[in-house]
């Protein structure tokens, strides 16, 4: 007794991204539904594919495919490829898959080498054999006449988009298609399915011809410029053997350069080009000497001036658009209050503060967010603080509390806004950072600055303060000199006994027993 199975099938390509494969489905062609008998052969099942999405497959190659049901997957690297129908013994697998798992056939095309259609197709997507196919294809598709006039390819560099004297000789329509392909090398990629190849693939830039490197987007950092070793042969005295190759070699420099021409001039005997751009002193001047098709360049000048701006004016356009986009600072200030609210509101636990002096004028804001105070329970109960100058309108000081973490990188906790490090702003910013913790024993590192010493005695009697050994270090090589006193001081900060951390405090005060700095660092 026969058994038919149930096969849906959609059309599409197949692409790879993070590893994985997806089928990007042709919506326009919709779907199709087959019933598979056990005996069923390949040579039938294409039959059915064709006729029901009535392909013309003249010259191209028809693919059949499927992805393993998710059960089977779980079990195989995410990167495994789609399994290909191309004999009637997968076709049989096929069949018998359908009786235990719902799977979707995937059909797709792409550009052969004249193979009729209901061959079997052995090669799978990145097989070197598919690679040598296709840049047999990209040679055929992208020679030396693809620069006629009547070029017709996805990239037409002949189209004016470069050559802007010529716009009265081709339509617009036909322009903007040349500029949107240049514009968007993410549609240009689109094709890499066709070809079985992946945006990621490795394919030998080196070796491509200029016009595939373009088609393909090899783009040198995405800012549109190409990696390559292309170099700007148009140089004075050179000589072109027509009008043309002088025009194509311009044409090329113009793509690699980023910018465009147009031609002022051109008669039997001279050629004249100049930038586009109102103002500019690009120009090229080529004329015949000696044989008569045979160009010379006589005047060349590559430098663009597009645009000449006086300091005064770009740095008054800069500020427009910084208030554009970010608004004035006085601005900024009158929404504070809204801003804190909005965050309290978005991160529940979070700590703000903010005081405004006798005219209802900020003076001090603190912040510390909830998923900071929440992870400090996990770090060694160390806070590092600092002050740094704030730069804008109105100046004024950040204040920084930080931890760190089990992976020795900075963990923020909490930062603060002030007028400057004095002792008030300093002690504000400790009372307000002391409701975020327990106090439980805690060290604070600084600097010398007596500013977080006289805070930490008033506000903070209960914690441990330590110098900075790197500030230290360096207030003593610029003050007394001597690479020899950073050994000494690193060996104290670094030491793990008593008696060693006396030893280099002693060959401290030996080497300079004049400075308070160092009699007065402390204990270890």
């Amino acid at each position: 007794m026969q058994i038919m199975v149930c096969l849906a099938s959609v059309y599409g390509a197949w692409t790879i991204r993070d590893r994985k494969w997806y089928f990007e489905v042709d919506k326009t062609r919709g779907g199709r539904m087959f019933y598979l008998q056990d005996d069923c052969k390949h040579e039938e099942l294409v039959e059915m594919v064709v006729n029901d999405y009535m392909l013309q497959v003249n010259g191209e190659l028809l693919e059949l495919s499927y992805p393993l049901p998710a059960a089977m997957m779980e079990k195989l690297p995410t990167d495994s490829p789609p399994m290909y129908v191309t004999n009637d013994r997968q076709v049989g697998s096929l069949v018998e898959l359908c009786k235990e798992h719902v799977v979707r056939l995937c059909v797709s095309t792409r550009v052969g080498m004249g193979r009729n259609y209901n061959e079997p197709i052995h090669e799978c997507v990145q097989e070197e054999k598919s690679e040598e196919v296709d840049k047999e294809d990209v040679e055929e598709e992208f020679g030396d006449e693809g620069w006629d006039d009547n070029e017709s390819d996805d990239v037409n560099w002949n189209d004016k988009a470069w050559d802007v004297n010529s716009e009265d000789e081709s339509d617009d329509t036909h322009d903007n298609d040349s500029a949107d392909d240049v514009d968007n090398p993410d549609d240009i990629d689109a094709d890499y399915s066709k070809y079985g190849k992946v945006k990621d693939e490795e394919e030998g830039e080196e070796s491509l011809s200029f016009r595939e490197r373009l088609r393909r987007g090899v783009w040198n950092g995405g800012n549109g410029g190409f990696t390559g070793t292309w170099c700007d042969t148009i140089l004075v005295n050179h000589s072109y053997a027509s009008k043309e190759a002088l025009l194509s070699e311009l044409r090329l420099t113009a793509v690699m350069a980023r910018f465009a021409f147009k031609v002022y001039k051109s008669t039997t005997d001279l050629f004249v080009a100049k930038c586009v751009v109102n103002g500019c002193a690009w120009k090229l001047r080529a004329a015949v000497k000696n044989e008569p098709d045979c160009f010379w360049v006589t005047k060349f000048d590559e430098d663009h001036v597009w645009l000449n701006l006086t300091y005064t004016t770009s740095y008054r356009a800069l500020k427009f658009a910084q208030v554009f986009v970010r608004g004035t600072p006085e601005d900024g200030y009158a929404n504070l209050p809204s801003y804190l609210r909005r965050l309290k509101q978005a991160n529940p636990g979070t700590i703000t503060h903010l005081l405004c002096d006798e005219e209802d004028r900020f003076k001090y804001c603190f912040v510390a967010l909830a998923a900071s105070t929440a992870g400090f329970q996990y770090l060694k109960r160390v806070i590092v603080v600092d002050g740094t100058h704030l730069t804008g309108k109105y100046g004024g000081t950040l204040l920084v509390a930080c931890g760190q973490d089990a992976n020795f990188q900075v963990f923020p906790l909490a930062y603060g806004v002030v007028d400057a490090e004095t002792n008030e702003s300093w002690g504000w910013f400790f009372d307000k950072l002391q409701t975020c913790f327990s106090p439980h024993p805690m060290v604070i590192v600084s600097d010398r600055a007596l500013s977080i010493e006289n805070a930490c005695v008033n506000v903070l009697p209960w914690v441990t303060r330590g110098i900075c050994y790197y500030h230290l270090q360096q207030n003593i090589i610029k003050t007394y000199g001597g690479k020899e006193l950073m050994y000494l001081v690193k060996g104290a900060a670094y030491a793990h006994t008593l008696a060693e951390y006396n030893r280099c405090m002693d060959s401290l005060r030996a080497a300079h027993p004049e400075p308070r700095s160092i009699h007065g660092v402390g204990r270890p």
